[in-house]
């Protein structure tokens, strides 16, 4: 009766080989041999299978950092339509050529100055991102443009004025003129270079803005100026 509860135990152990390591216990052994197994399985395969599996592996497992890479701190984002011509899209008229834009996502809303373009999601259509240049901060005054119903407005705390640069303004920019000052917490990245086309690729930084005659600036010292 003993020996046969125990036949078992001797039979599945005789199975496995004897390692050099006699502090090894059962499970060990067990784990050696079906690691010997699945590595000489392995080796069966092709080599052009092998490396596939192996790479693609690797791939997958940094998909999860990737991602996190491209939503969180840089991306590329390509500009569609007219709104920001020409200072972006500039051969759209001739060619259909989109820019493709670098942006930062890491605390866009850290540091904004006038003249910075930001990349934004719409307070009225919030699945539509759209691209646009910061022409006035929290506590300037803006004189507004058609189609906003008050011919100034201040712009409130943690709100920015954006606006596009087409020539033909009311046509082609949907911008705060339309919707009103924009909520900080809806910018989700600040543009810092033009990457394509190869031909414009440059740099994008607001030291190079002139600034716009319809803004009037906010100074603790001396209240409100038109800015030059």
């Amino acid at each position: 009766m003993r020996s046969a509860f125990f036949r078992p135990f001797i039979l599945s152990r005789t199975t496995f080989p004897r390692l050099p390591h006699s502090s090894y216990s059962f499970c060990q052994y067990r784990r050696h041999f079906n690691t010997k197994i699945i590595y000489q399985r392995w080796q069966k395969f092709p080599s052009v299978l092998r490396d596939t599996l192996f790479y693609s592996v690797i791939f997958i497992s940094w998909l999860p950092v990737l991602w996190c890479f491209h939503t969180h701190v840089f991306q590329l984002m390509w500009v569609t339509g007219r709104s920001m011509y020409p200072f972006l899209n500039t051969d759209i008229n001739e060619r259909l050529v989109r820019d493709i834009l670098a942006v930062r996502m890491w605390n866009p809303t850290e540091g904004l100055r006038r003249g910075d373009i930001v990349v934004f999601r719409s307070p009225t259509h919030p699945n539509v991102v759209a691209v646009k240049r910061i022409i006035a901060l929290e506590g300037d005054s803006v004189f507004t443009r058609d189609p906003y119903p008050v011919p100034r407005q201040e712009v409130s705390l943690g709100h920015v004025w954006v606006e596009g640069e087409h020539p033909e303004h009311t046509r082609w920019s949907y911008d705060s003129n339309t919707y009103g000052a924009v909520s900080k917490s809806l910018i989700i990245g600040k543009a810092i270079g033009v990457v394509w086309p190869w031909s414009r690729r440059s740099w994008i930084s607001a030291h190079g803005w002139r600034g716009s005659s319809r803004v009037m600036e906010r100074r603790p010292d001396s209240g409100l100026h038109i800015i030059p």
